[in-house]
């Protein structure tokens, strides 16, 4: 195999029950210039011997086993630092299965580098795209369920962060937490928020505003989920690592409106960077896609 343009990185652990689907409905439509990088923290439920079995199946998947990553943001890094390709493309969950529109995503993605000075991330349904380095030089923290959102307001703060409202491209697969650890990731997520630098009392806020919220029942229903738990979050984060939020966005509210400005359709990206993407090179299947007339609220 020659050496690949494009990384898929996958963090895996415990997934057995729809690896193969997952890795698969990835694999199949991806050519020479992909490679896929799986890593596996210690898996026990049969997702190893999966993943020797597509190995043998496709040359363009390799894993790396036992990684020995202590939470979600340590496993990213790790598949950033292995892997081969200049770009990555991150965030793929394996209880996901994705519809054929990952090489339509490259397309896309150099469309909008066309309209950029500097390294960006591209956000999508379930999938983000950027060169490597510039995730090697703004990595994740070590932390758990939410690492996600530090990992975005730093680049954020750097204005390095697109996202893009786009028609879904991926559905669960079976996948379903029991109300206990739907319970725990919440609480879990609450407390990496507090841990990556938000400040207590603007987070209260929010909260407080989300769950008057006259907009719409999940947003009124998830602020009074976060305004329950929060203190309790906040104080159980006083005993973990601590990190430092830009200064601009240790008000969530700042953060959340910061957000939204970054989330566009393909047509307000367009405007906002002055460019005409050439649909032709996306291909039909990709502005089937991609090319949104509305963008939908993003919920972070």
């Amino acid at each position: 195999m020659s050496e690949p343009q494009y990384t898929i990185a996958v963090s895996n652990y415990n997934m057995a029950e729809t690896l193969a689907v997952s890795l698969t409905s990835i694999l199949e439509q991806l050519d020479g210039r992909f490679e896929v990088v799986v890593i596996d923290d210690g898996s026990t439920d049969g997702s190893v011997d999966i993943l020797e079995r597509l190995e043998a199946a496709y040359g363009s998947l390799r894993t790396v086993y036992d990684a020995g990553n202590d939470n979600l943001g340590e496993a990213r890094n790790h598949s950033f630092q292995v892997a081969e390709g200049d770009y990555v493309l991150a965030a793929i969950d394996t209880d996901d299965q994705f519809t054929h529109c990952i090489p339509e995503f490259v397309d896309f993605y150099h469309q909008i580098e066309a309209g950029r000075e500097s390294d960006f991330l591209l956000l999508g349904d379930g999938i983000y795209m950027a060169p490597r380095e510039l995730v090697l030089d703004v990595p994740y923290r070590s932390l758990g369920y939410g690492e996600d959102r530090d990992f975005y307001r730093r680049l954020i703060a750097r204005e390095a962060l697109l996202s893009l409202s786009h028609i879904p491209v991926r559905h669960s697969i079976g996948y379903d937490r029991s109300l206990k650890e739907k319970f725990r990731v919440g609480v879990e997520t609450i407390v990496v928020q507090f841990q990556s630098g938000l400040d207590f009392v603007p987070y209260m806020q929010w909260a407080l505003d989300e769950t008057l919220n006259e907009g719409g029942q999940l947003e009124r229903h998830r602020g009074l989920a976060h305004l329950i738990l929060a203190p309790f979050a906040y104080a159980l984060s006083l005993t973990k690592a601590q990190y430092d939020a830009p200064p601009e966005f240790r008000d969530i509210g700042r953060y959340k409106e910061a957000l939204r400005d970054v989330h566009m359709t393909a047509e307000q990206m367009e405007d906002r960077l002055d460019i005409d993407i050439d649909w032709t090179a996306v291909g039909p299947r990709g502005r089937a896609l991609f090319d949104k007339e509305t963008a939908d609220n993003v919920i972070d």
